[in-house]
């Protein structure tokens, strides 16, 4: 439940106000200088995939929007090839994907352990029928009791909280995986003119 919390403060933390792009979606400008700085330099099974910094960044994005919202990543880059481009986007995708069935097998998981719980507890307010039924000695029943109320209070926080978060996790993580990715350079800063030796040696006798 503690992790529960945690992660609803820290959504609200994250909150935040987008951009919109022509279909009035959340957008989003990254500006990347060095293709080196975000990608992961191991790769599964030939896979590249994004490295975790930044994978950390668009996490945060995921966290900060609606699990209907449709995320449009514009991404600024210098002279990238459109094959350079392709390869990218497919390893942000590869990065989310194992998230999405990482995320997939702990609410399997989940599943199963929220059962054992129920079995667990049942087992036990049988046996605390049991004890009132053979007029059990009252500790006996107050450890059985103490115990069965643990198990049930934690089939609760399996199947309530900790179900819940996994689904906030997997449906962030498809606002990420499903994002539309497109590629611009970047717009060129304006610099001042600066003037020549000539120019200013003659500024200098002017005045």
């Amino acid at each position: 439940m503690l992790k529960f919390l945690s992660y609803v403060k820290s959504k609200r933390k994250l909150s935040r106000e987008f951009l919109k792009d022509e279909q009035g979606n959340p957008y989003l400008e990254i500006e990347i200088h060095d293709k080196s700085e975000v990608v992961s330099p191991y790769s599964v099974d030939g896979k590249q995939s994004i490295n975790v910094e930044f994978a950390s960044l668009l996490d945060n994005v995921g966290k900060s929007l609606s699990p209907k919202d449709k995320l449009h990543l514009n991404i600024k880059t210098e002279n990238w090839k459109d094959e350079e481009k392709e390869d990218f986007s497919l390893a942000i995708k590869n990065y989310f994907a194992n998230s999405l069935i990482e995320t997939q097998r702990k609410i399997s998981k989940n599943f199963k352990i929220f059962w054992i719980m129920v079995a667990f507890s049942l087992l036990f307010i049988g046996a605390l029928f049991l004890a009132d039924y053979f007029s059990a000695p009252f500790i006996v029943t107050e450890v059985i009791d103490i115990i069965t109320w643990g198990f049930v209070w934690e089939a609760v926080d399996v199947i309530a909280f900790q179900r819940t978060l996994y689904r906030y996790e997997l449906e962030h993580d498809q606002v990420i995986y499903n994002m539309k990715i497109t590629y611009d350079r970047p717009a060129k800063r304006k610099t001042k003119k600066q003037n020549s030796p000539k120019e200013s040696t003659a500024k200098t006798k002017n005045s």
